[in-house]
């Protein structure tokens, strides 16, 4: 699955009655993906966030959304004007995941989930240290960040056992 993708499933379920910006998709897909990588130990999607200056980023969600500014993005995103939008994950899993993460994250601003995405130990501030902030173009949050700092979250919550 990728981004834009798992971006139009929470388009899809939450998007009419809710403003979902380009922001607050980026941090919804990369919850998503995050705790699907503590749950199960593998990613979600087959693209991996980058470490961006205001947090982790998937380049293919971003650029189908860039210049939406903090505007609501209305409809599902094509990701070139040759495809149609998928919803379907093909997945009950997955759609479990979703309702789990909006319910998890959904009534939090996007400023917010920003905020938490940057908070020290998260996979961006683990990366963003290694690079003493200094982070080179591109630079994706390696699967293991991911799982790993997503795991102990679960663990912390007491939703897996050791």
């Amino acid at each position: 699955m990728n981004a834009i993708d798992l971006a139009n499933l929470f388009l899809d379920r939450f998007g009419k009655e809710n403003a979902l910006t380009h922001m607050k998709l980026q941090k919804l897909v990369f919850f998503a993906d995050g705790w699907n990588a503590g749950f199960k130990e593998s990613r979600l999607l087959e693209e991996a966030p980058e470490v961006w200056r205001y947090g982790p980023v998937y380049h293919s969600l971003y650029s189908a959304l860039s210049g939406r500014g903090n505007n609501p993005v209305r409809g599902l995103i094509k990701a070139t004007p040759f495809t149609d939008p998928v919803i379907n994950p093909g997945n009950d899993d997955i759609s479990k995941l979703v309702d789990w993460i909006w319910g998890k994250y959904g009534q939090i601003s996007a400023v917010r989930l920003s905020d938490m995405t940057h908070a020290i130990g998260t996979p961006w501030h683990t990366m963003a240290v290694r690079h003493n902030f200094k982070v080179p173009f591109n630079l994706q949050i390696p699967d293991d960040v991911m799982r790993e700092y997503f795991r102990k979250l679960a663990h912390e919550e007491g939703l897996v056992e050791s």
